[in-house]
């Protein structure tokens, strides 16, 4: 059998290719290859930086657009006391919007630059969460704590003739205003200070009984010893909150205009506060505020003037109006009345209705011209006005019917003359006196520069146009 020849494998099997290598090499520790060495390290360190700032930069301006959404959570648990409460509601917002946000981002080294960034900003926004909590909450504790004060000081007022509700009512407000203080952690000065704040008010709520009494200036005196009011209320604190109490007294009896206003009252009331002085006979009212006083006074008296005046008006107005609705009532009734078969067709509802529409038109327009006309000229220029628009309107042509004009008008001649004459030796007779003439004057426009009326201006007209009915 034929012998195979074998032989030792001087080397391990592999699966490399082998290296293809030229005889041509280049060192590069020296020769021109060996200078671009630098310059293509430099190039190399700038693209890393660039990469690295430019993903700075799109973190950042990616964290700010979160941050801009997050402001708005922190925002929307400004006012929630419950601290834990909102932790909680901001987180759940804060992790929906920032996995949402991160999934959109492609950029691996973005994306955990950007968590990075989250993270620091996460933890001053629960810090900013606990500081506006604590915020609310002393808000509402205070809100809380005066809304029950306030209710208790309402049934204070209620009860003031039970001093035993008023004594349970004022040890439950001062015990309210020591377990406030604790409940905040305030200082043993700022529990003497609610306590006192409790004590004035009440003080002054039972001054208020006081106010406008026959001994008011002794009653007080004697409160103020009564309730060791030195003891809580400052002088000056005392005087401004007297100063207010009083003011507001009056304004509720003095109103300008109101017919139910009391002026006298008022301004007794005024000087008495003048003149309280406290149990160890200090005035009440001095310095700033005496002089502030003063100029209250001042006006309330100008003002009770003017009062008095527009009473006066409004009285008057009243009166006036009484009087012209019934005249034009007259006029109406002149030319429709439905009892009267004569005075209820279509025609006298014309005449009604047109003659009391020239009625309001000429006794306003005779109100805004003459505003301070009397009373009396008011009343004389509705009756006047009244005759003669019965006259231009009886047994009128309904379509030729014109507004008052002194030359259209139709009048009872022999009525007119007979009148005219006594009333002319009227004002003949003394022209100062009230007198119809001056009110026909006015009515038809006859004034002279000063606005008076110029009576005989109209009788030389007036005396023309029944000279001139008297020849129809």
């Amino acid at each position: 059998m034929p012998k195979i020849p074998t032989f030792t494998a001087q080397t391990r099997i592999t699966s490399d290719v082998a290296d293809i290598k030229t005889q041509y090499q280049a060192p590069l520790t020296g020769g021109p290859i060996a200078q671009l060495v630098p310059a293509m390290q430099k190039l190399s360190d700038y693209y890393v930086a660039q990469q690295d700032l430019t993903e700075k930069i799109e973190a950042k301006k990616e964290t700010f657009i979160i941050k801009g959404e997050a402001d708005k959570f922190l925002k929307q648990e400004e006012n929630n006391f419950n601290e834990t409460n909102a932790i909680q509601n901001f987180t759940n917002k804060w992790e929906q919007l920032t996995k949402q946000k991160l999934s959109n981002i492609s950029n691996a080294g973005v994306r955990e630059r950007i968590k990075q960034n989250l993270d620091l900003e996460y933890g001053d926004y629960v810090y900013n969460i606990k500081k506006q909590s604590f915020k609310a909450l002393e808000t509402e504790s205070t809100n809380t704590y005066n809304t029950e004060q306030n209710t208790l000081a309402a049934k204070y007022q209620i009860y003031k003739d039970n001093p035993i509700i008023k004594a349970q009512v004022k040890t439950q407000m001062l015990d309210n205003a020591t377990d406030f203080v604790k409940s905040m952690q305030l200082s043993p000065i700022d529990e003497i200070n609610k306590r006192n704040a409790v004590e004035r008010d009440l003080f002054l709520l039972d001054l208020d009984s006081v106010i406008g009494t026959t001994n008011a200036k002794e009653n007080f005196a004697k409160m103020d010893e009564t309730f060791g009011a030195a003891r809580f209320v400052k002088d000056d604190e005392l005087s401004k909150a007297l100063f207010v109490t009083y003011k507001e007294k009056i304004s509720k009896i003095a109103v300008k205009g109101d017919p139910n206003s009391d002026y006298d009252r008022a301004i007794q009331i005024a000087n008495e506060f003048e003149t309280l002085q406290r149990a160890n006979g200090k005035k009440v009212l001095t310095g700033k505020l005496q002089s502030d006083w003063s100029d209250f006074k001042q006006n309330l008296l100008s003002e009770s003037i003017a009062h008095d005046e527009i009473k006066t008006k409004i009285l008057q107005g009243a009166e006036v109006n009484e009087y012209s609705v019934a005249q034009k009532d007259i006029l109406q009734k002149t030319f429709y009345n439905s009892n009267f078969p004569d005075l209820s067709g279509q025609r006298s509802v014309t005449l009604a209705k047109e003659s009391g529409f020239e009625y309001d038109q000429r006794f306003n327009q005779f109100l805004t011209a003459n505003p301070n006309a009397s009373k009396l000229e008011k009343k004389l220029y509705s009756k006047e006005l009244t005759t003669l628009l019965i006259d231009k309107y009886r047994d009128a042509d309904i379509a030729k019917i014109t507004t008052f004009d002194l030359q259209k008008n139709k009048f009872n001649i022999v009525r007119e003359k007979q009148e005219i004459a006594t009333l002319i030796q009227e004002y003949n007779t003394d022209p100062t006196q009230d007198n119809k003439l001056k009110t026909l004057a006015k009515l038809n426009g006859y004034k002279d520069k000063n606005g008076n009326p110029d009576v005989n201006g109209f009788l030389k007209e007036y005396q023309k146009v029944i000279q001139a009915r008297q020849k129809e």
